[in-house]
Formats: C-alpha cells, sequence, structure tokens
C-alpha cells in the first residue's frame, strides 16, 4: 500500500517516521515506531500513538490539525506501519 495524504507526507529515515506539511513536521522516533507495530489491535495503536508516540502538547496540537484536513490520516498511519 502507498500512503497518501491531501494533508501530510511521510517519510521514513533511520527507523524514525516523519510526518510533514509545509514548515511543520513531527518526528515518531524509532523506539516508538517498534512499539506502534507491536500493538495488538488499531484501537491500542491509536491509543498509543495518541499518548505516547505525540511527545509532547504541541505535537498532539499539530498532529490534530492534519487530522481535520484528512480525516483518515490516522488510519492510514496505521496501515503504512502494519504493512
Amino acid at each position: 500500500m502507498v500512503f497518501t495524504s491531501v494533508a501530510v507526507s511521510l517519510e521514513w529515515n533511520r527507523n524514525n517516521l516523519i510526518l510533514r506539511r509545509g514548515a511543520s513536521q513531527i518526528l515518531i522516533n524509532a523506539e516508538h515506531v517498534q512499539s506502534l507495530r507491536t500493538q495488538e489491535s488499531e484501537d491500542s495503536f491509536i491509543n498509543f500513538f495518541r499518548t505516547t508516540a505525540l511527545q509532547n502538547r504541541e505535537a498532539r496540537r499539530v498532529f490534530l490539525s492534519w487530522e481535520r484536513k484528512d480525516s483518515e490520516l490516522l488510519n492510514k498511519i496505521y496501515k503504512e506501519m502494519m504493512s
């Protein structure tokens, strides 16, 4: 599956996941990527992503603004990580 979103671009760099839109970027570090990939369900993936992988309030705020532009964004990231 190829990741496509109108809101962000996705890039892998040394097992880190980088999400980008314009000048904003969010980095999900390799440890969190590994934890995300081992989640039992999509619900636990989403919970871990929102509470832990997004490491601070600013990252969560930026990600929420991106989700307003692409309501399926987290689902697409889940599919990308599990493929």
